[in-house]
């Protein structure tokens, strides 16, 4: 609980997965992938409730092994390719009011795939939740748009037509994309949405970041990233980091 409100993480946890099969229980440094979201969620100082949103019963019993709840097995008709965040986050929060008498006051979403997002970030998203209408992961931006080109014609061209643009890397301003690490928003967004909408008002209203570094903001997608996340773990970065 934060401040009197009532804090919900919510983990999506697919069991298809074509980029990599069994993806969110693969083995990660001799533990499955979707272990490291949960336990940084149940370390969290303000986080209630830990659920994992799965249709698969062996994701649900490495969740339930590792601590998280799996109060339901998701509904085959939002657990397809196409299916959206959105969709999983609206399936389980009228699971619990209806079941549970339970509604949150404010709702975490964290997707497994970023493994070395930690408590410390989560906590640090909630904290800033209450006086902003969304909080996300973001990582400063490696490859600046400043220097990206387009290709037209057989011919490139600057991306961004700037008149005075800088030259140096150490000149121009600094950008930060999402790196889809951590999303938390108040429960009050989630009342008459589109489908379209994404799952908190990231582009709309007034949105805070929480400062990942690159190793943080990880997300493994494919078997390169898992081949960088397992160089991380066996090189003991996690460890100098803290």
């Amino acid at each position: 609980m934060y401040n009197e409100n009532l804090v919900l993480a919510i983990i999506p946890a697919r069991g298809g997965s074509k980029s990599i099969p069994g993806k969110n229980i693969k083995d990660l440094g001799g533990k499955p992938l979707i272990s490291y979201t949960i336990q940084e969620a149940l370390g969290s100082k303000y986080i209630d409730r830990v659920i994992v949103s799965t249709d698969d019963q062996n994701i649900a019993n490495v969740a339930n092994e590792y601590g998280a709840e799996t109060p339901f097995i998701r509904p085959k008709n939002i657990a397809e390719d196409t299916s959206t965040s959105l969709s999983v986050i609206l399936h389980t929060l009228k699971f619990l009011i209806e079941k549970h008498n339970y509604s949150p006051d404010i709702v975490v979403f964290l997707q497994p795939t970023s493994p070395f997002r930690t408590s410390l970030h989560i906590d640090s998203g909630i904290e800033k939740i209450l006086d902003c209408d969304a909080v996300i992961g973001v990582a400063e931006v490696k490859h600046h748009p400043y220097f990206m080109m387009q290709q037209e014609d057989g011919l490139l061209s600057p991306f961004l037509d700037l008149t005075n643009r800088s030259l140096r890397r150490q000149d121009v301003p600094p950008l930060y994309y999402i790196n889809a690490s951590l999303f938390i928003t108040k429960i009050d967004y989630y009342n008459n949405l589109k489908e379209t909408d994404p799952v908190c008002p990231i582009f709309a209203g007034e949105v805070k970041g929480v400062f990942m570094d690159e190793i943080s903001s990880i997300d493994i997608n494919d078997d390169h990233d898992l081949l960088i996340a397992e160089c991380i773990i066996s090189s003991n970065l996690l460890e100098k980091k803290k």
